[in-house]
């Protein structure tokens, strides 16, 4: 639950978010299954659990956010499921994946993917993917067989993407800083993404343990781009907050460490843009018939 502070508004979200036994982050009562045509589902895969939000398209607000959902709840009957399976207008799902090659479009072709699944080291039951990471790269990942079968007992496979191509096509919405280091974290894992003159840089992601690590991967890569963390903003998004102990190493000791502001969606009063960031990029995210 995210709230900032207990405003009349604040109080309503509380009063909401009671009401539906903790299930959710927020249910905005104006949404019903039965009328979801008008709304897109965005759910986002992280190992074995997942979040999700509806977005009302007309004017692109969220109607429901939740997290934290045990992955098998994709296909178990019940409230859930309820939702989750509403006729709606588009369903987009991200998915973490672990293992994952980026391709220059100039070097992409279709007809080559068994090639880069050597390179991911694909198994026979593992499904691999491709997205347009942005307007110059692919990005090709695999899936585990079991992801697979979860996701397309219900949702077409095509509108599965890679988790950094929502993040960076939130990033790329607005950049009020140059050319900073962006950082996004979940859970233990931490998503890094450069550019140098709107070109892709760099992008990869880390497992860290300690608030140590996640800062020895900033440096890492900073020094591997001959970036000056002093005079270079460093951005972070993701489920984190001020005062968080994973960021408190990078917070305390770089000297320009900011959340990102973009807003993709309409939020209610109390909700916190970065902490959604990833999850209503989903929305600005195109399908590829190469999946």
């Amino acid at each position: 639950m995210r709230i900032k502070r207990l405003s009349k508004s604040g109080i309503i979200f509380l009063l909401l978010f009671l009401m539906s036994n903790q299930r959710f982050n927020y249910y905005d009562p104006e949404f019903n299954p039965a009328d979801a045509a008008g709304c897109s589902l965005l759910i986002m895969i992280s190992d074995n659990t997942f979040s999700f939000t509806i977005i009302q398209k007309r004017a692109n607000k969220v109607l429901v956010w939740g997290e934290n959902y045990r992955l098998e709840e994709l296909n178990t009957s019940g409230d859930l499921s309820d939702i989750l399976l509403a006729p709606f207008a588009e369903t987009k799902i991200g998915v973490q994946s672990q293992s994952f090659t980026i391709v220059h479009r100039d070097l992409f072709r279709a007809n080559q993917l068994a090639g880069f699944a050597k390179c991911l080291d694909a198994q026979t039951n593992e499904t691999i993917l491709v997205n347009l990471l942005d307007d110059d790269n692919y990005v090709i990942f695999k899936i585990s067989g079991e992801l697979t079968t979860a996701v397309s007992e219900h949702f077409d496979l095509k509108w599965v993407f890679f988790a950094g191509k929502p993040w960076i096509a939130a990033i790329n919405m607005a950049k009020p800083y140059i050319q900073p280091l962006y950082a996004h974290i979940t859970g233990s894992v931490v998503q890094l993404y450069h550019t140098n003159n709107d070109k892709l840089d760099f992008y990869n992601r880390f497992q860290f343990s300690n608030p140590d690590e996640l800062m020895y991967y900033v440096v890492l890569t900073a020094n591997e781009l001959n970036i000056n963390l002093d005079a270079t903003s460093v951005i972070l998004s993701g489920d984190i907050t001020v005062s968080d102990k994973r960021i408190q190493r990078v917070s305390d000791l770089l000297p320009k460490v900011y959340f990102n502001q973009n807003q993709v969606v309409s939020l209610p009063s109390g909700f916190i843009s970065h902490q959604i960031l990833m999850l209503a990029g989903l929305s600005l995210c195109e399908s590829l018939a190469v999946n």
